[in-house]
């Protein structure tokens, strides 16, 4: 049975197709528009889903998508009625756009069946908690998604066991720790709904001066519950992307935001350190409530929240579950992969049969092609006998490597398919690649792939494998002058851990390094510039290898580098 799961509409839209409960591909749009946060139908990574394997429209059985629009329109609409009095003109312009946003949703879902194909939308964080759960190794797992919204709910609480998902309590909209945290990145002077990371980097170069502040902001009660303070917001009736999001009584407390290209100032990373801390304490007293209803020891996560890596780290060292799984596409593009699962296993009975381990299932460019474009380009490559080993030269004496190889990850972290490797050992090496590579800010950090076995020795808590970057780990402190580039100002690291079976020919490369610097890691960023998707094809690869500081591309089996 061939299954499409359909992630995002509103952004980050993105496919999957799933055949006979194996997940065989999977992109987000924005990866082949070359449009950052692409939304719609997204038609391009719905045709390479079908291209992998050979398919036609009329072979896709079912089409899942990630939300259900009527459900959203019955909850949303009366409560921007309720909001007339208030915002006349705002409310009645939002009902026009969900009528219209619904529609043409619908309708362009409706144009992509086959003539066997059955629709389904399927509910927004049940959807997401699939996502997680149906391809993790937990038989039975605690279930936690929280982001912006879904139809209404925004945190979702619940119990996955076997092939199937079931709520235990949920919060609704506006009582949104997604609304809270892109409050916190629009005040900051960041792009909200995409710049979220930045504020988790911010919040480690600051002191939570505000704590006690936010923690009227963000209130916990009995039984895993919180409650946001709408007094100090504005954006649950007015549009925070014109008005901002934070009310008049916010500003008076904490200041003016920040504008972009603003210089950042003391107060800005404490407010981050603020929000960060918050937004972790509350992740973690509804996961032990969730605990202690459950009595489970494993936990899935899925929502643009569990994003967030630093409370990851946190969620992993202070709940009282002992393992925690987040799938590499957290946010609604992973949409795709539960919407895809719950499909089939509802629709077959069948038992499940796939781990997600490896992110590797987007597009991928043949030697032979690579080396034709090299060719017809005229660019100049060497061809070595052993290519990790070169790389690993070329990295250990110091250079910026672009790092091309195999088929591209599902989810915005680069994992040894499209990313940019340097020496974790250099001191500089930061500060080199913010400036002169991803023309992006100081004081964001870099992260280690490091080879599995090895990992305790350099993390502390890095016992289980971290495959998909999205847990931070504290550096142990005797290793911090050894691996200075990827120690964070906090002396933390977002690991990736790279095993030999999952992916030989970046281990490879990493084992190569080891031998020649000492450590058994390299420091890895995705392979793009800020505001851009990370590099699909190999004219991608290229176009941003030449506009920026790298010293080398590794692009397949073949070296271009820089004179």
């Amino acid at each position: 049975m061939n299954i499409l799961g359909i992630g995002g509409y509103s952004h980050d839209s993105a496919a999957v197709l799933v055949c006979d409960g194996e997940l065989v591909a999977g992109v987000a749009e924005e990866r082949l528009t070359r449009v950052k946060h692409q939304g719609g139908i997204p038609h391009k990574a719905i045709q390479y889903c079908l291209d992998t394997v050979g398919l036609m429209p009329d072979d896709i059985a079912h089409i899942g998508c990630y939300m259900r629009p009527g459900m959203r329109l019955v909850r949303r609409v009366p409560y921007r009625l309720l909001q007339m009095l208030r915002s006349p003109r705002y409310s009645a312009a939002y009902i026009g756009y969900e009528f219209a946003h619904n529609a043409q949703y619908v309708a362009g879902l409706r144009a992509l069946r086959g003539r066997n194909t059955r629709l389904h939308f399927m509910e927004h964080h049940p959807a997401h908690a699939a996502s997680a759960f149906l391809v993790s190794p937990f038989d039975r797992a605690a279930l936690l998604t929280i982001d912006y919204i879904g139809e209404w709910p925004v945190t979702w609480a619940g119990i996955g066991e076997g092939t199937q998902v079931r709520r235990l309590f949920s919060e609704s909209y506006p009582n949104s720790l997604g609304v809270f945290y892109t409050a916190i990145t629009d005040y900051l002077g960041f792009l909200r709904a995409s710049d979220e990371y930045k504020v988790m980097g911010l919040a480690s170069y600051g002191q939570p001066e505000y704590l006690d502040e936010f923690r009227k902001i963000v209130r916990f009660e009995r039984g895993g519950r919180y409650q946001l303070d709408l007094s100090w917001f504005q954006c649950h009736y007015l549009p925070g992307s014109r008005h901002g999001y934070f009310s008049k009584q916010f500003l008076d407390r904490f200041g003016p935001p920040r504008n972009k290209g603003e210089s950042i100032e003391d107060r800005h990373a404490n407010i981050a350190a603020s929000a960060q801390a918050v937004l972790e304490e509350t992740v973690l007293h509804i996961a032990r409530h969730v605990h202690e209803e459950t009595g489970l020891t494993d936990l899935c996560m899925a929502g643009g929240v569990a994003l967030n890596c630093a409370m990851n780290g946190r969620l992993l060292r202070e709940s009282p579950f002992e393992r925690v799984y987040v799938q590499p596409a957290a946010g609604d593009d992973g949409i795709a992969i539960g919407a895809a699962f719950q499909l089939y296993h509802d629709l077959t009975g069948a038992e499940r049969c796939f781990v997600m381990n490896d992110a590797r299932i987007g597009p991928e460019h043949a030697d032979g092609k690579i080396r034709s474009f090299l060719d017809l380009a005229k660019i100049p490559y060497e061809t070595p006998q052993d290519v990790t080993v070169r790389a690993a030269e070329l990295i250990a004496d110091g250079n910026i490597v672009g790092w091309y190889q195999g088929r591209m990850e599902f989810g915005p972290r680069a994992l040894g398919a499209r990313s940019i490797l340097a020496d974790p050992t250099r001191p500089e090496m930061k500060d080199l690649l913010n400036k002169h590579v991803k023309h992006r800010e100081e004081f964001r950090p870099f992260a280690p792939s490091c080879l599995e076995e090895r990992a305790q020795e350099y993390f502390e808590g890095c016992a289980a494998p971290s495959p998909f970057m999205l847990f931070v780990y504290p550096v142990r402190p005797d290793k911090h002058r050894e691996v200075p580039a990827i120690t964070h100002v906090d002396g933390t690291a977002r690991v990736q851990t790279v095993s030999r079976e999952t992916d030989p020919l970046y281990y490879g490369l990493i084992e190569a390094f080891s031998r020649l610097r000492g450590v058994p890691m390299v420091l890895n960023t995705s392979f793009n510039v800020m505001g851009e998707p990370i590099v699909n094809s190999p004219a991608d690869a290229i176009r941003c290898f030449y506009t920026t500081g790298m010293d080398a591309l590794v692009i397949g089996n073949h070296i271009v580098a820089k004179r």
